[in-house]
């Protein structure tokens, strides 16, 4: 495929990405703030307890969603229709097995809802009745052409997958919020848990129609061949090690502050968490929107070519982590005092600690993104494993002495200790074998210190500028993008990917003429 092709397709998924994930967010404030007026904050922490629950309940799912794409790049981009037939075949027939297995699990699991929700629990609901119900919602989502997803994503065509979740978020919020609104206080929640299942089903029929429109040619029929089919049992091994880590790291926190502190102070810490995840979530589609083309690049290219587009993506990716960084610093109080009021907010401290949390995320999300283009989960194997178990465990002795502090700081340990050196080690072991991963960490490192220093600043000037409400929002914003993107700018502007990476941000949001005086390659880049 033409770079030229695979240039488009990556603008135009992360423009709809990013427009649709907007939406999504929006329509989540709002239901949120809905939630809280109306039922109040415990209300809000068994929703998000729910949610955390039902994640790990789909670790059954192994990872096969992201080895089935790895698996279709090739026939995709090569045009063999037989074995992308077959290989759709084979997504169907796991999912439907995943959907059972997660059944089974989930009523194993609602016998130990009594020792999770401990504390909080509002009077007079049905635990197990709401828990069936979120447990629904999951299974109808695989067994419900959910494989057929594949398609779009493996073919660069994932804007299709956001456009089609975001139309039914948003229905399927109207009508969340109709049923919390006008429905007795007493049945109220169980309507707005009802509409979950009832958007899925709506939703994967309507991808089931759309994929057939579109890749008509593409039936479940064939069989893989049985090499193939060992290939892809080793990447969902380490596939599922991998999920493994990235779902206890999300939801194991809201499950041991429930168990340990309670839904009144889980529904604050998710009030907190869903700003940096809403914005997580804009930053990963950006991110997932160019791993098809960076998969399709690793197929066709060279590893020179694809390790100076490596750098250009992540020096990028860096500079949009860093400003947000900062700006969540600066308007995160002010932003909570709007919303919810004093008392759903925590101090200073636990903010900050939110702010490095996101940054953590996301330092070394590139990284990730080509090690999962590259297939090298087998080989990524132990580390989720190692991350997984240490995050358990500081989790459930932090609480107690640190509490929300010390979920969070756990958390963040492993993703920086353990994930951020030896993950990067398996890309540049594996796949980038003539790099040196020394001074990509250096990289790194830098732009850590940058982050710290732009925050610092704008935390203590905008700390000096008495502001609320909109006004603060404002300022301050304005405040932290001016500190962050200047600090970075001179901070990397002696890189050698500095120019191309400015001049591949422009071309991505079709800022030709901007693109057109940066896009000069360096020397060191002519030389490669």
């Amino acid at each position: 495929m033409a770079k030229k092709t695979r240039t488009q397709n990556a603008r135009r998924n992360i423009i709809t990405s990013v427009l649709n994930k907007l939406i999504i967010m929006l329509t989540n404030f709002v239901m949120r703030t809905v939630l809280i007026n109306c039922l109040g904050k415990e209300y809000l922490g068994l929703d998000s307890l729910f949610v955390s629950i039902l994640q790990i309940l789909s670790l059954t799912e192994l990872g096969i969603s992201a080895a089935m794409v790895y698996s279709m790049y090739k026939p995709l981009a090569e045009g063999d229709t037989p074995a992308v037939c077959a290989l759709l075949k084979l997504y169907r027939t796991v999912y439907r097995w995943i959907a059972v297995i997660m059944t089974v699990l989930g009523l194993i699991t609602a016998f130990f809802l009594p020792y999770i929700v401990k504390k909080d629990l509002p009077e007079g609901i049905n635990l197990y009745a709401l828990f069936f119900i979120n447990l629904a919602d999951t299974v109808l989502s695989y067994m419900l052409f959910a494989y057929r997803s594949s398609l779009f994503t493996a073919d660069q065509q994932y804007s299709i997958n956001n456009n089609l979740y975001s139309i039914f978020k948003v229905g399927g919020t109207v009508l969340q919020i109709i049923a919390l609104v006008l429905c007795p206080k007493e049945y109220s929640y169980y309507f707005y848990s009802l509409v979950l299942p009832l958007t899925t089903i709506l939703k994967n029929l309507a991808l089931y129609v759309l994929s057939n429109k579109m890749y008509p040619q593409y039936k479940c029929e064939g069989t893989v061949p049985k090499e193939e089919i060992n290939n892809i049992k080793k990447r969902c091994a380490g596939m599922f090690l991998h999920k493994l880590s990235y779902v206890f790291r999300n939801s194991l926190d809201s499950i041991v502050l429930s168990a340990f502190l309670g839904l009144s102070v889980l529904g604050k810490y998710n009030s907190y968490f869903y700003i940096i995840n809403a914005i997580s979530g804009i930053m990963i589609l950006v991110s997932n929107s160019v791993t098809a083309s960076v998969g399709n690049s690793i197929v066709v290219e060279t590893k020179e070519k694809n390790y100076r587009d490596f750098k250009k993506l992540q020096l990028m990716y860096m500079g949009l982590t860093s400003w947000i960084t900062v700006c969540l610093v600066a308007c995160t109080q002010p932003f909570m005092m709007l919303w919810l009021g004093k008392d759903m907010m925590f101090e200073d401290g636990v903010m900050i600690v939110f702010c490095i949390y996101f940054f953590s995320t996301h330092f070394v999300r590139v990284c990730h993104l080509y090690r999962q283009a590259a297939g090298l989960w087998w080989q990524d194997r132990y580390r989720p494993i190692l991350e997984t178990v240490s995050n358990l465990v500081l989790n459930i002795l932090f609480v107690q002495v640190f509490e929300v502090y010390g979920v969070m700081l756990s958390t963040i340990f492993c993703m920086v200790c353990i994930e951020g050196t030896w993950g990067t080690r398996i890309l540049f072991k594996h796949y980038f074998t003539e790099e040196k991963q020394s001074k990509y960490m250096l990289k790194l490192l830098w732009s850590w210190i940058l982050t710290a220093v732009a925050g610092v600043i704008c935390y203590f000037v905008c700390g000096a500028i008495k502001l609320s409400g909109i006004p603060a929002l404002i300022v301050y914003g304005i405040i932290g993008s001016v500190v962050s993107v200047s600090i970075f700018c001179i901070g990397n502007c002696f890189l050698p990917e500095f120019k191309e990476a400015a001049a591949f941000a422009f071309k991505l949001v079709g800022a030709e003429r901007v693109m057109k005086k940066l896009s000069k390659p360096s020397e060191e880049n002519k030389t490669e």
